[in-house]
């Protein structure tokens, strides 16, 4: 069956790209498309037996597997552009294939490779051609239980390597027979192969070794074998259908195609950074949403600058802080894993167009699935600092890349600029409490979070939201992300990892700060507290009394130095992101230390005893569900704190007790004397002591 392929997008991005080495010179370029069920539904093309033209977006193919080509002008080498007329050749093919590609003038074609052998495809758009060449072959599979009398596979050559013995023990290994042994539950069957074997078509041109025509050879019928059970894979170790196991698995051929019939040498079947050869499994939305969730993470989006190029002689090994392609380049960031090399220089066309995104393979080791591991003498923030020693779990991993460059106590005695700063996102450096400028006082850090299990992982990837939910895949698992805005002023946050200790809470904002850190008057959240405090610095800040700050007005004036140390801390609060969450303390130190030397405002935090009584207002208000109520007390007094409805009738006694002086916080969650919860309305709080008395309005909002 043929399937032209007659429309045009101009910005698709799971792909194996092949152009010639000479970027500036060369117009043309051809990409091999992966194809996911997902992404071939959101296109709106066919895909039969709901698999059979889902592709890896490998060079090597197997027999009769649908190849998606789509073809691109790169003028420039910087973006991929739509070109102005396409001409596509099947250039050569083996003697007796009658392969034909499905369209010759659109900017996407498709063929099916019939024999084993070598295709060349031609694309000339604008007078301008480049040629992919791509194999068709069988699959071989690979055995991992040493079978007597196994034909010949990929462990033969390969066995005795690091790689395969990493693979050998993994989950992609094992998938398959953890699915007859029960493990993978009672649903397991049929509908799991296409992704859980190798080479699965049930296509009738797919005739290629792959896991369904083993299967039908041998006779292997999964329904003969249920249940599943303990042992059971075992057992087919034990009968004539045991060669289904080279194929029964996620395995080689599964990210490096179908064996090249030339390959028996290094090179020969293709390595991919492209998600999309991960997205062929692990982009089916409904149930399988790793990759919907990649895709929604800065991670996957293309952030290039011409700075990650380099003009020197020889390809970048010294992986230092100052390597932008060590963290903006998966590939790049892959070889400093490695400690190998990573051509970045523009006289060999390293550009926009060879940057690679963070990918799957970037953070995960393909053989084994788990995590990479960079080598520990990366482990130093700007400032020197060193935290090989402490566990930070998975966390670890996106310590590599999220810490300041730069280290403080140097670098602001530079010149300022509009890039001056310790750079984006150093979570690592606030979560340790460190880099920031103390001005020579002693800043405590908060101890709590770092007892997160997995550290950044236990937050950032607590489970996303199920289906039906706003938010499903938007954040959480592998977005990272911890809010998603779905509406103008409406969002989700994702705090599943922090309503362990902060009970009871539905955003970020329900997590109210112990004291006034701002010094406004009103006890807010504890990100509020903090944005207060970073405004109030930025008004401490040249051109004085707005956010606005200007570093060309730090920099002329007289007292620059001491202003680019609160600038930096100003900065380093601003391009974490967090607003405190990951090191409360720190930042809310850092912070007023900053506004207190720039402008001789002391910070009480709620030590010492308060001057007067004081009942403050709600926050939030209006809320839903709880809200906390704050109040002073300058000397020791029976305090009562009851909710009342706008009729007077008593709804909650919050407090009723003798009180030490001090300042208190009370949270009401919306409920009677009794647990119930209360309809919306207003609701009146009135303390009362005996010498004080006060009342203030609140509003409740289901």
């Amino acid at each position: 069956m043929k399937h032209i392929v007659v429309f045009v997008l101009a910005a698709l991005v799971f792909s194996v790209i092949v152009a010639p080495e000479t970027a500036l010179a060369q117009r043309t370029a051809i990409r091999v498309e992966a194809m996911d069920i997902h992404r071939l539904h959101e296109m709106g093309l066919p895909n039969p037996n709901n698999w059979d033209n889902v592709s890896s977006g490998l060079t090597s193919v197997g027999i009769g597997n649908l190849v998606w080509l789509s073809g691109w002008d790169i003028t420039g080498d910087t973006t991929w552009k739509t070109g102005p007329n396409y001409l596509w050749e099947l250039a050569t093919k083996p003697g007796a294939s009658t392969a034909t590609l499905d369209s010759s003038t659109t900017q996407w074609t498709t063929f099916r490779p019939d024999i084993e052998g070598l295709y060349a495809i031609r694309l000339t758009i604008a007078g301008k051609d480049t040629t992919v060449t791509l194999s068709a072959g069988r699959f071989m599979g690979t055995d991992r239980h040493n079978l007597a009398g196994a034909p010949l596979h990929c462990g033969a050559c390969h066995s005795g390597g690091a790689q395969f013995q990493s693979w050998k023990n993994s989950g992609h290994a094992k998938i398959f027979e953890n699915g007859m042994n029960g493990v993978n539950g009672a649903g397991w069957g049929a509908n799991c192969f296409k992704c859980h074997t190798a080479g699965f078509n049930l296509g009738t041109t797919a005739a290629n070794g792959g896991f369904d025509d083993v299967a039908a050879t041998l006779g292997f019928i999964d329904s003969q074998w249920k249940p599943w059970r303990p042992g059971l894979y075992d057992s087919l170790l034990t009968t004539d259908k045991k060669m289904l196991t080279l194929v029964a698995g996620i395995s080689c051929e599964n990210c490096h195609g179908a064996k090249n019939p030339t390959h028996f040498g290094l090179g020969t079947q293709p390595k991919t950074m492209d998600a999309g050869v991960c997205g062929q499994c692990h982009n089916e939305p409904w149930r399988h949403n790793r990759f919907v969730q990649w895709e929604f993470s800065p991670h996957s989006e293309s952030i290039w600058s011409n700075s990650f190029r380099s003009s020197g002689a020889n390809p970048i090994s010294n992986y230092n802080l100052s390597a932008c392609v060590r963290c903006h380049d998966g590939q790049a960031y892959v070889n400093f894993i490695k400690g190998i090399p990573f051509d970045n220089r523009t006289s060999t066309g390293y550009s926009a167009i060879k940057h690679t995104k963070i990918t799957c393979q970037t953070c995960h080791d393909p053989h084994s699935g788990g995590l990479r591991s960079a080598p520990t003498t990366s482990d130093t923030l700007g400032n020197g600092y060193n935290y090989s020693s402490m566990n930070l779990g998975e966390g670890k991993t996106c310590f590599n890349c999220h810490k300041y460059r730069r280290n403080e106590s140097t670098y602001v005695s530079t010149a300022l600029s509009s890039h001056w700063g310790p750079h984006y996102r150093g979570a690592a450096d606030v979560f340790l409490g460190k880099n920031g400028h103390t001005f020579g006082a002693t800043i405590p850090s908060s101890i709590a979070h770092q007892l997160v299990e997995k550290t950044c992982v236990g937050c950032h990837m607590s489970a996303t939201p199920d289906t039906g939910t706003v938010a499903r895949d938007k954040i959480g698992m592998h977005t990272w992300k911890m809010s998603y805005e779905y509406a103008p002023g409406q969002h989700v946050d994702n705090v599943t990892g922090c309503a362990s200790c902060h009970t009871g809470i539905a955003r970020f904002d329900d997590i109210i700060a112990a004291f006034d850190y701002d010094g406004d008057g009103t006890i807010e959240s504890f990100i509020g507290e903090v944005h207060g405090l970073s405004d109030k610095l930025a008004m401490a800040l040249p051109p004085y009394g707005t956010t606005d700050v200007n570093w060309a007005l730090i920099a002329a004036s007289p007292d620059s130095v001491q202003l680019k140390k609160a600038y930096w801390n100003y900065l380093y609060v601003k391009y974490d992101g967090s607003y405190g969450v990951h090191n409360p303390k720190y930042v809310v130190g850092l912070l007023q230390k900053s506004v207190t030397t720039l402008t001789g405002v002391e910070f009480k935090n709620g030590e010492g005893v308060p001057a007067e009584f004081a009942l403050h207002q709600n926050y939030p208000n209006p809320f839903n569900p709880s809200t906390r109520i704050s109040f002073a007390l300058p000397k020791q007094e029976n305090a009562r704190l009851q909710i009342f409805d706008m009729l007077g009738r008593l709804v909650n006694t919050l407090v009723d007790e003798n009180l030490d002086a001090g300042t208190y916080d009370v949270t009401w969650n919306g409920t009677d004397r009794t647990g119930a919860s209360v309809a919306s309305g207003v609701y009146l709080y009135r303390l009362e002591t005996s010498s004080f008395a006060s009342v203030r309005k609140m509003l409740l909002v289901k």
